[in-house]
């Protein structure tokens, strides 16, 4: 299935240091401070007057040959900044959340086998499975698959993640 356009209002970015931008949407959202790993990604929403409020974000942490995916979360009070149209368009392209996931299996595609995700949400697991996360068949743990990967390494790769618990 062909990916949906990102809308030109949305921007998708890595940042250096996530705390002043989103730290408290993620205390709010998971009650503790963001934790220290890298990398963070942060989609943005242009308002009216110019500048960027944050909508959604996302760390992405090295772990061996695969990827992990957290402490995804999205304000929803960045919609505050969107007319009607931008709304229609955003929800068009899958929503702010898939793209970011989109934007990062993109950037760190050649630095890992894989992508996992732990989701206990069921709105956000219908998010991931839009942006190309598949159920592994364990409870709450996906796996995106970038490139081809013999069936084998797929099983110790997701035997490894499920063994990480939460994350």
């Amino acid at each position: 299935m062909p990916l949906p356009a990102k809308p030109d209002f949305l921007l998708i970015s890595a940042i250096d240091d996530p705390q002043p931008i989103v730290g408290e949407l993620f205390q709010r959202k998971f009650g503790h401070p963001i934790p220290d790993w890298k990398h963070d990604i942060v989609a943005f929403v242009r308002r009216a007057d110019g500048l960027l409020a944050p909508m959604s974000y996302a760390k992405f942490m090295p772990f061996g040959s695969v990827m992990l995916v957290g402490g995804c979360a999205t304000d929803g009070r960045a919609f505050a900044h969107l007319d009607d149209a931008q709304r229609t368009a955003l929800a068009a392209s899958g929503g702010a959340m898939t793209q970011l996931l989109r934007y990062g299996f993109a950037r760190f595609a050649d630095s890992c086998d894989a992508y996992f995700g732990y989701c206990g949400d069921a709105r956000a697991w219908e998010v991931d499975l839009s942006a190309g996360f598949e159920p592994t068949g364990h409870d709450k743990l996906l796996a995106h698959w970038h490139k081809p990967i013999n069936d084998q390494l797929k099983r110790g790769l997701v035997a490894m993640a499920q063994a990480l618990g939460p994350f």
